[in-house]
């Protein structure tokens, strides 16, 4: 491995630590003497790779975020050009095991709960979300164009489509024995079938038909 190799493979390593320990002991009682011995590493090569708590925190949800907007990139390039297809991609993506698991989803809104007071959070959140929100609306300007539903607003799907994921994925944290990923799954696309029947509502039923519970 090269020199630069070795010190982004460091720099993951001490991520992915700060990762644990958020979701073991929240940003009120971390430090970087914990991250160092979650990193099994000095709390010197800690401090030589981020200049300070503050920078760790920053790289850590800046890596979070990135790996989950490339992630979902991905997907929907993968899935084609069919909007359909791009949304289902986008479901499966939103709920996948990398993502939906107790402990990130517990380190991703402990960092949105502390952008309030913190600038630097607070724009990544809003980078993020303007991302997100313009490859959503995109996606479904398409299926509103080719379904011939001039009735509804790209604006307004994009953004309750959103709200949903995000809300979804918060019942999972909180509520882990009364909702799993399929079930989120399942209820996402009972949503899309009410506004796009043609493309969704059959969809909806075979999942839901007893055969297809068999």
């Amino acid at each position: 491995m090269s020199r630069e190799g070795i010190k982004e493979a460091r720099r993951i390593q001490l991520i992915e630590a700060t990762i644990d320990c958020i979701a073991r002991r929240g940003f009120a009682d971390l430090t970087l003497a914990q991250v160092a011995e979650a990193a099994q590493l000095s709390v010197g090569i800690v401090n030589f790779y981020f200049k300070g708590k503050d920078a760790l925190l920053i790289a850590t949800f800046k890596h979070i975020l990135d790996d989950y907007r490339a992630s979902a990139v991905e997907a929907r390039e993968k899935a084609g050009p069919s909007p359909v297809a791009r949304i289902e991609a986008t479901i499966e993506n939103d709920f996948h095991r990398l993502f939906i698991n107790r402990k990130r989803v517990t380190v991703w809104y402990a960092f949105w709960g502390e952008a309030r007071w913190r600038p630097e959070f607070l724009r990544l959140c809003q980078d993020m979300s303007a991302a997100l929100y313009a490859d959503l609306r995109a996606v479904f300007q398409d299926l509103i164009t080719q379904g011939g539903y001039s009735h509804l607003d790209a604006d307004q799907v994009a953004r309750g489509f959103g709200a949903m994921i995000d809300g979804l994925w918060l019942d999972i944290l909180i509520s882990p024995q009364a909702i799993d990923r399929d079930h989120a799954k399942q209820t996402v696309r009972l949503f899309l079938a009410g506004l796009f029947p043609m493309e969704f509502g059959q969809r909806e039923a075979t999942a839901a038909s007893p055969a297809s519970a068999a």
